[in-house]
């Protein structure tokens, strides 16, 4: 129990030091996944399906994906509020998002913790499933929220947080499981 509130408090400050806007400690019985979120993905706008190992189909089944998120108890749900007034702002934001995002997962890289981003992993340059070849790195593999079937509009609301922070700003949304 001391171990895991010390891992809950390093986790904590991470948080601040990496200068995330909110977070908020959950169950992971209090994730909602959802087959429209899928859906979406294979409607394939962000390009990614059946490109990327850490999306669907690729990403495993349903069953596959659910268990992987719920094998942990707890989770932190964290947000960076973001400008999208224009493409260049975006383009931006979502760097830093994806900065900050890489930084948490190489901070707990060596404890029993799974950082669930935004879009697809992008440990290598070139994911091996462009060539219908297996991960080349399975142990570390990025999945997202959305490619795990996770609903985070409705997560992110039903939690209390900011998703539409008026003015282009946005929450870009993160799930730190431990």
């Amino acid at each position: 129990m001391l171990e895991q509130n010390l891992l809950e408090q390093r986790l904590i400050e991470a948080f601040a030091r990496l200068g995330f806007d909110e977070y908020k400690k959950i169950s992971t019985k209090d994730i909602i996944f959802s087959r429209d979120v899928i859906e979406q993905c294979a409607r394939n706008t962000c390009g990614n399906y059946g490109k990327n190992h850490s999306c669907p189909p690729l990403a495993g089944s349903e069953e596959e994906r659910r268990a992987r998120v719920t094998a942990y108890q707890k989770a932190f749900l964290l947000s960076k509020i973001v400008s999208i007034a224009s493409r260049e702002e975006m383009k931006k934001s979502m760097a830093e998002v994806a900065r900050i995002t890489r930084e948490l997962r190489r901070e707990f890289e060596n404890d029993n913790v799974l950082v669930l981003g935004a879009g697809p992993c992008r440990v290598c340059e070139k994911c091996a499933a462009l060539e219908n070849r297996p991960c080349r790195f399975p142990h570390k593999i990025q999945y997202s929220m959305e490619g795990s079937g996770i609903d985070v509009v409705r997560l992110s609301q039903e939690q209390g947080m900011t998703y539409n922070a008026g003015g282009s700003r946005v929450g870009f949304f993160i799930l730190v499981l431990f």
